[in-house]
């Protein structure tokens, strides 16, 4: 990926001078193709077709086009709840284009497979999962927050936030329970090493449904019977405990979220002494620091390298966004606290 630009470039020089090139038109889709301009790929391997049987552009259009429809039927499967099926076809999808030429998708594929891997309560699988859309598809903020939950689901309390941070001061407009998993990690960062983990020990989300609970309750019953399995009474009778505990709203509540319950994670507000040239401390407070140059002017994303930010130029960020922070912002933090 590092390198596509660079072949993109390179390409079109090279067009400029022998158009009529298949072998330069199918390097240039191919760069195209992993840095995600499919729409720009699929016109230059047209191109390319134009001027010979060109093998090797035909077999790469046949890979798209399968990748395409297996992550569509995979998509299929997961929307009604066929979890078995989905991960089995985004694993063919997967090895499908074992060489990544279509890089972004196969990243998407990743993506996908580590949603369903979560689902069933594979909470490692889906982290490796998600790391791989990460590797392929760098600072993706999507993938970046699907792995700063999953590291909360594994334990990994301090890593989540870190994460979690990270992609609220990128848009804290990103996602509507973003505010909740941040408040979820810091509680469970404060528990007890050893405190007990009923979404663990049950294979839960975090983010279950009632309706989850149950559905997993049923089905560990069946399965952790004394009479059906080797686990013994002890394991039976705690996940009693766990469905009781977790199907009482006020229970998890103070479970999930602790002090947290009604506090606002407001990250991206906060002002981070490592980062020397934020803005001038003699003349600025945090109230009055610029918020209108890296996404929401927050200059750390420079020092965090972890995900994109969008340089909006002098005038900013459109108005359409502009109405979308305001909202976000008096929704959550009330009319006092207008970030301009």
């Amino acid at each position: 990926i590092p390198y596509a630009g660079e072949a993109v470039k390179v390409s079109g020089e090279l067009l400029e001078d022998f158009p009529e090139d298949a072998d330069a038109r199918y390097w240039r889709g191919r760069a195209l193709l992993r840095l995600g301009r499919h729409a720009d790929a699929d016109r230059q391997f047209q191109e390319g077709l134009k001027h010979g049987d060109h093998q090797s552009i035909k077999e790469l259009q046949e890979t798209v086009s399968h990748l395409e429809e297996l992550k569509r039927r995979a998509n299929v499967f997961y929307k009604d709840g066929n979890l078995d099926e989905a991960i089995q076809l985004f694993s063919a999808a997967i090895n499908r284009n074992a060489d990544c030429e279509d890089t972004r998708t196969v990243a998407t594929l990743y993506y996908n497979r580590s949603a369903a891997w979560r689902r069933k309560g594979e909470f490692e699988k889906a982290l490796d999962d998600a790391n791989m859309a990460l590797a392929l598809h760098p600072k993706w903020t999507k993938a970046l927050y699907r792995r700063g939950i999953l590291l909360l689901e594994c334990g990994r309390y301090a890593e989540a936030l870190t994460e979690l941070k990270v992609v609220q001061r990128a848009d804290p407009t990103f996602d509507d329970d973003l505010q909740d998993w941040l408040r979820r990690a810091h509680n469970w960062l404060a528990k007890p090493k050893h405190a007990q983990n009923f979404y663990k020990f049950m294979s839960l989300p975090m983010d279950a449904t009632k309706e989850d609970i149950k559905k997993q309750y049923r089905r560990l019953c069946l399965q952790w019977h004394p009479d059906k399995s080797d686990g013994g009474r002890e394991r039976f009778e705690q996940l009693q405990v766990a469905h009781r505990f977790l199907t009482d709203d006020a229970q998890r509540e103070e479970y999930d979220f602790g002090i947290w319950t009604d506090r606002p994670a407001r990250h991206h507000t906060k002002k981070r002494d490592k980062v020397k040239d934020s803005w001038n401390d003699k003349n600025s407070n945090e109230e009055d620091a610029p918020r209108n140059h890296y996404n929401w002017g927050d200059r750390h994303l420079i020092e965090d390298e972890k995900v994109e930010s969008i340089y909006w130029g002098e005038e900013g960020c459109p108005a359409w966004l502009r109405e979308k922070r305001l909202e976000y912002q008096r929704k959550h933090f009330g009319e006092d606290y207008i970030v301009p």
